[in-house]
């Protein structure tokens, strides 16, 4: 949410604009992704990527973690999760 929330301060609109959208599933950011973003953080990556990264690693609800569509698959190597450029 707080990427969001930024992005929305930048271009206002964009955060309703994607709540509405009926095909996203806006993720929390709770206690156990801010402890992941703090330890990916530590590490270099980027806000933007400690987001993806903790969505995309594994959980109860998604035990074997969900693929991260990206541009730049090598970015999130060593992280522990499925990164795939739609191109492959």
């Amino acid at each position: 949410m707080l990427s969001l929330t930024a992005g929305d301060a930048e271009g206002p609109g964009l955060l309703g604009y994607i709540k509405g959208l009926r095909f996203i599933r806006i993720e929390a950011f709770d206690t156990d992704a801010a402890v992941t973003a703090t330890e990916l953080l530590r590490f270099g990556h980027s806000w933007a990527a400690v987001h993806a990264i903790h969505a995309a690693r594994p959980s109860p609800a998604h035990p074997t973690g969900r693929f991260l569509l990206t541009l730049t698959p090598k970015a999130y190597a060593g992280t522990g999760i499925q990164a795939v450029h739609p191109g492959q």
